[in-house]
């Protein structure tokens, strides 16, 4: 009997397991997981693509700051250089004419002086030619010929009758052309003058212009220096944000989706029947 039983216990077969999945149960799988990844990869897509989208109006809008930093930088130097030059020119216009100033006023008051004396190197008419057409061949304000030796200033205790016509004439043709030089000179040191005036305009507007822009810059550095130590909204905030932003036409659609996310991802349990206990 033992035989028996030892017998029929070899030729008993164990039940398999059915494994095999039927292909409803398979292909909601597969929906399930295809849902839960594209939804996945779809959230991942708009991140990225919205990340990509800030940062190049980002990495735009630090290019436009950096352009327009540079353009001002480059006028604030061409003005600086323009400034610096017509420093200069207004401060060698005023030496010059200082310099142009005395020797005119040194001129007229010293050739009149001279023209009362005479010079070695005058030739004097005679009585009959100085009361007429003879008039001196050289200007009233020429400089006196070089000659070796050189040329005197001498004046005779008494003078001839031509030679006191000859002084009398020259004194008046310098003093008249040495008149006419002083307001020609005149007429020139205002237009100076006016250039000058002009040129320290613009160098003073150009220094209230810098300082200006660098109170200006003071406060934009501070201002940025407020905008970045202000918090910025974690991922929660900005996630709510969207969330309260959404069209509410689409919240109970989305809410089916995620449901039956849920359902199609629980997972699934062997039957009570086809179990072994082993």
């Amino acid at each position: 009997m033992d035989d028996t039983s030892a017998q029929a216990a070899k030729t008993k077969k164990r039940p398999r397991l059915d494994l095999a999945v039927e292909p409803r149960e398979r292909k909601r799988g597969k929906t399930a997981f295809g849902l839960v990844l594209g939804t996945l990869n779809r959230a991942k897509n708009e991140d990225r693509t919205r990340g990509a989208s800030e940062a190049a109006k980002k990495r735009q809008l630090i290019e436009q700051r950096l352009q327009d930093k540079l353009r001002k930088e480059t006028d604030a130097v061409r003005r600086t250089e323009e400034a610096k030059k017509d420093k200069t020119a207004a401060n060698r216009k005023e030496e010059e004419l200082q310099l142009q100033d005395s020797i005119h006023k040194l001129r007229r008051t010293r050739l009149p002086l001279l023209a009362g004396f005479l010079c070695t190197s005058d030739v004097v008419p005679a009585l009959q030619d100085a009361e007429g057409d003879g008039t001196e061949a050289r200007a009233p304000l020429a400089p006196v010929p070089r000659t070796h030796p050189p040329p005197l200033y001498y004046l005779p205790a008494r003078l001839t009758p031509a030679q006191d016509a000859f002084l009398q004439r020259r004194k008046a043709e310098v003093k008249e052309a040495a008149d006419q030089e002083w307001e020609t000179f005149r007429a020139e040191r205002a237009a100076g003058l006016e250039e000058i005036a002009r040129l320290r305009l613009r160098v003073a507007e150009e220094d209230a212009r810098r300082q200006t822009e660098r109170e200006a810059s003071a406060l934009g550095e501070d201002a940025e220096m407020a905008e970045d130590d202000r918090p910025a909204k974690t991922q929660e905030e900005e996630t709510m944000d969207m969330d309260d932003g959404a069209d509410p036409k689409e919240v109970p659609a989305l809410a089916e989706r995620d449901q039956e996310v849920r359902e199609d991802a629980t997972p699934m349990q062997a039957d009570d029947d086809d179990a072994v206990e082993y």
